[in-house]
């Protein structure tokens, strides 16, 4: 955990750290200089019908000084400490959300959308807190018990140390064996908080499939069979962690009578002068006592945090150093062409698989030309535009747009000129303006409502009470399937890029839309080369190039017309969708 923070800690957070340090030894003088003067006030009871009260006023006077000024820097050193713990955690959070920004497809199979969750929010909770706690204790602790110990020799003797030493071993040993106790259920607690945010999150995004299959018994029995885990694993830990509060109070308590009980033996029998000295000396022994008994608590209360916070600091650590497989060139060169995209040779394969998801594709699209990729569920059709942005890289061949290998350019340059719709239409929560603005939120109404035109989107988005400016629910909920494609199709073409990708955009759309979308785009935007995957035989007659796929290998490309005479596997699709004679057979 200490690797975590300290290699993510800016220059403030580490002045901030000084600074508790040195407000620390301020506070544990100040705490001192009580502890010295309680001796001193003790003295001057005892000796006050000699000397008058004035010496006892001034002794009292100077402690409630010093207890001022030590809550005043305590109150200090839990502002700068909450300060320095929230910025490095929010440092932490922040580098962690751009890393899996980073990720390419491959890298989310290490992690499941539900675990990236939990680190982000209960495991980064865990670190905060511990590091808080760190602050706050982790010097004071240490340098009261030190000091304590120091001091402790001015008043101690035989008897009272080894009543101290006794009470301090039982409270080592009771914490050692808790420890052992607690720290495996934390592990167990962490992966159960995944297991219940896979569960929830599963039952929320598919209700309406839970609903229409009367499955709600089903997954409540799924829940309640984790959550029932969860609990008796919380309740464990909770119930062993509830023995500490107590213990402590008892050896406390026991240390205090103990050190009193044998105090009164060694007063008994001395004379007054002997024993005013050596109650005096006790009274500070039971404080020094006292306060390397709370420093240790201070420890233990830390070292009881630490396990969680370390399991949780692991799991976000895994997130932050891993290593994303689609990276930028330290030497981008500068694109060649305009809206040309080429395929040599390419081959995929995704981590740890034994063959190639897709094999030996090669073609070659100009500026402005349309191709169309069709073939069975699992074909590679996904596998093969992913590699086009950057989504993936190929493990074999080149992929070259604009005349250069996408790897050797800088992601956001590629990404720039392409405009990307995707199969399953997501939309983001806040307005229809916003959404359809997504890469530039400067664009003007007019340029939104010109992309939402082209895309069939204008009239629905018109009826609705407040516009463009009607509000979008997380995930679009609160739209049709086709009206979600429709907006994300608009959002592709809003920036007039050179490149447009639809991932099978069009197959909630009518035939009737689906050809007056296509079409708009064509004539809208004729320079912009087109990239269509599509299931409809109807959606990609007209593409200039068609690339048929079965089982990740091309098996056919040409127009429409060529391939439905020489390709078998293209006219078994047609066939399977259109009549002959409207495929001209």
């Amino acid at each position: 955990m200490f690797k975590l923070l300290f290699k993510n800690m800016k220059g403030k957070d580490w002045v901030s750290v000084v600074a508790v340090f040195l407000l620390t030894l301020c506070q544990v003088f100040f705490m001192m200089q009580i502890v010295s003067y309680i001796s001193l006030l003790t003295g001057a009871v005892q000796a006050s019908r000699e000397k008058g009260v004035a010496e006892i006023w001034w002794y009292g006077l100077y402690m409630v000084i010093c207890a001022i000024l030590m809550a005043g820097t305590e109150v200090i050193i839990r502002f700068v400490a909450s300060a320095a713990a929230s910025s490095t955690v929010t440092g932490l959070r922040q580098k962690m959300y751009e890393r899996v920004n980073d990720f390419a497809i491959a890298d989310f199979a290490s992690f499941s959308t539900e675990s990236l969750i939990t680190r982000t929010t209960n495991d980064m909770q865990n670190v905060h807190l511990a590091w808080l706690t760190f602050l706050k204790t982790a010097f004071v602790a240490p340098v009261t018990m030190i000091w304590s110990v120091v001091l402790l020799f001015q008043y101690a003797n035989t008897s009272l140390t080894i009543v101290t030493a006794v009470w301090l071993v039982i409270l080592v040993v009771a914490v050692v064996v808790l420890l052992m106790l607690v720290t495996p259920k934390y592990k167990i607690i962490q992966k159960l908080t995944d297991a219940l945010n896979v569960s929830s999150r599963e039952n929320l995004t598919g209700v309406r499939v839970v609903r229409a299959f009367n499955a709600e018994s089903y997954q409540e029995g799924k829940f309640d069979k984790v959550n029932t885990v969860f609990t008796k694993v919380q309740i464990f830990a909770g119930r062993a962690l509830s023995v500490f509060t107590p213990l402590v109070s008892m050896v406390m308590m026991g240390l205090a009578l103990s050190i009193l009980w044998a105090s009164a033996y060694v007063l008994n029998g001395m004379n007054a002068e002997a024993a005013n000295q050596t109650f005096s000396a006790t009274n500070a022994f039971v404080m020094l006592a006292t306060q390397i008994v709370m420093s240790f608590i201070l420890i233990v209360t830390l070292i009881v945090i630490w396990p969680r916070a370390s399991v949780s600091a692991k799991r976000i650590d895994e997130v932050i150093v891993h290593e994303v497989s689609v990276l930028d060139t330290d030497k981008p060169v500068s694109f060649k062409e305009k809206g040309t995209i080429e395929f040599k040779n390419v081959g995929f394969a995704y981590p740890g698989a034994e063959k190639e998801a897709v094999s030996d594709i090669s073609f070659k699209v100009k500026k402005g030309e349309t191709i169309a990729f069709i073939g069975a569920t699992g074909s590679g059709k996904t596998t093969i535009i992913n590699m086009i942005p950057r989504m993936a890289d190929c493990t074999r061949g080149e992929v070259l747009v604009d005349g250069v290998n996408v790897k050797n350019v800088l992601q956001k340059d590629l990404r720039d000129r392409i405009g990307y719709a995707p199969q399953r239409g997501f939309l983001f929560k806040g307005n229809i303006k916003q959404n359809i603005a997504f890469k530039d939120p400067d664009m003007t109404l007019e340029d939104v409502r010109w992309a939402c035109e082209i895309a069939d989107a204008d009239g629905f988005v018109m009826k609705k009470r407040n516009g463009y400016e009607s509000e979008v629910a997380q995930g679009g909920s609160n739209f049709s399937g086709g009206q979600k494609q429709r907006l994300c199709i608009a959002r592709a073409v809003a920036t007039k890029p050179e490149i447009l990708i639809f991932d099978d955009s069009f197959s909630a759309l009518d035939y009737k839309t689906d050809k007056t979308v296509r079409s708009r785009i064509a004539r809208q935007l004729p320079d912009t080369t087109r990239v269509i995957i599509a299931q409809r035989v109807g959606t990609i007659m007209d593409a200039d190039q068609i690339v048929v796929l079965d089982h990740g290998k091309m098996v056919g490309i040409g127009k429409h017309y060529d391939l439905v005479r020489n390709c078998p596997v293209y006219q078994e699709i047609a066939l399977s969708q259109l009549s002959k004679e409207e495929l001209g057979l």
